[in-house]
């Protein structure tokens, strides 16, 4: 592969979205030396690895400015592509595939407005002095601090409830909900309908686990929880490495520790039995 074409699939590549210029520079780097040896499986591992510990991943994410208000940042995902973003006053939000999602670079003092179109998971940070409000369509959900899964498309409406309270509003009615429950809403009544919730937490949202500020260690245990394997370190302050990001689940075990080895600038290598040494 020519090194321009090879630079242009680089720049086109959605995956990198807004990596620090440090992380970039060793990324591309590391593509160079394995398409400089000619190696094309080495150089798209490399750009897979890359791109899986996810500072901010696929689909797009775009600024709108208003010169009287915080600026309006617009996410939307694509196929396959899950996210996990924090809005600016602590709250996560997991972002399903297809789905897009307004919120303002910095809430107002009163109250905390997003909009959605698709499916969000929210873990909702607490603040009674501003309740945090998701526009979606038919309905409106409001909350001061609480976890819960919006669903939005079209005139198919539904909000469960993981903790906390949750109000709901339609045009003809509003439910309030507590953990277990939910809200659905009938089109043709245009109508929200309180029922007991099939789910507290959608599955797809496990695609994405957030490891920012953790430990390597703690990364590791978390992985462990749903992941056989066993690590053995050549040094204890391996162990205290500050892992950013969100790691993607939908990888083996292998990769992952790969995604991890990349990051953090060491060395994860199998000895067999499902056992790794990590080393600088």
């Amino acid at each position: 592969m020519k090194l321009n074409r090879l630079q242009e699939e680089w720049n086109e590549l959605p995956q990198k979205g807004i990596f620090p210029d440090e992380v970039k520079f060793r990324m591309w780097n590391a593509i160079l030396s394995a398409t400089i040896n000619r190696r094309r499986n080495r150089y798209r591992k490399a750009i897979a690895a890359s791109a899986a510990l996810l500072i901010s991943i696929a689909g797009y994410q775009y600024v709108k400015f208003n010169s009287s208000v915080s600026p309006e940042i617009i996410t939307q995902t694509f196929p396959k592509d899950i996210r996990l973003i924090r809005l600016s006053d602590g709250t996560r939000v997991w972002v399903n595939e297809n789905t897009k999602i307004e919120y303002p670079a910095k809430f107002a003092s009163d109250e905390r407005i997003v909009k959605l179109t698709g499916e969000a998971f929210f873990e909702v940070a607490r603040d009674t002095t501003r309740p945090f409000i998701i526009s979606s369509g038919n309905i409106k959900t409001t909350v001061l601090g609480t976890s819960f899964d919006v669903k939005a498309y079209g005139n198919i409406a539904e909000v469960n409830v993981r903790t906390g309270k949750v109000k709901v509003e339609s045009e003809q009615n509003a439910v309030f909900l507590e953990r277990g429950t939910a809200a659905v809403f009938e089109p043709i009544k245009n109508r929200v309908q309180k029922s007991k919730a099939l789910t507290l937490e959608p599955e797809w949202k496990k695609a994405l686990l957030d490891v920012d500020g953790l430990t390597f260690e703690a990364v590791i245990e978390k992985l462990k929880a749903t992941h056989h394997f066993t690590l053995q370190y050549t040094g204890e302050d391996l162990k205290l490495l500050q892992v950013k990001g969100t790691l993607d689940t939908r990888q083996s075990v292998s990769e992952i520790l790969q995604t991890l080895a990349f990051a953090l600038e060491i060395t994860i290598k199998p000895i067999g039995n499902d056992t790794y040494v990590v080393s600088r």
